[in-house]
């Protein structure tokens, strides 16, 4: 996993750090919950993108659709 620096507004640092406690999880687990909410389709793109040019190199290498859809419905939890 890597790292990234963020700025936010204090006030939105505070209301997120409230959320955190709520629901019991990270203020950064909300960040990425967030990002891939909003993002979903377009990160299923990418991954799509990046499996088709591996497939294209090597076929042996890309994922199953099996593996694909389980990998989305983990992302989806």
């Amino acid at each position: 996993m890597k790292r990234l620096l963020i700025q936010l507004p204090e006030e939105l640092h505070h209301d997120l750090h409230e959320l955190a406690v709520r629901h019991k999880a990270s203020m950064a687990e909300l960040v990425r919950r967030a990002i891939e909410t909003v993002y979903e389709e377009e990160l299923d793109g990418l991954m799509a993108d990046r499996e088709f040019a591996c497939h294209v190199q090597d076929p042996t290498a890309a994922v199953t659709l099996e593996e694909y859809l389980t990998s989305r419905s983990a992302r989806a939890v």
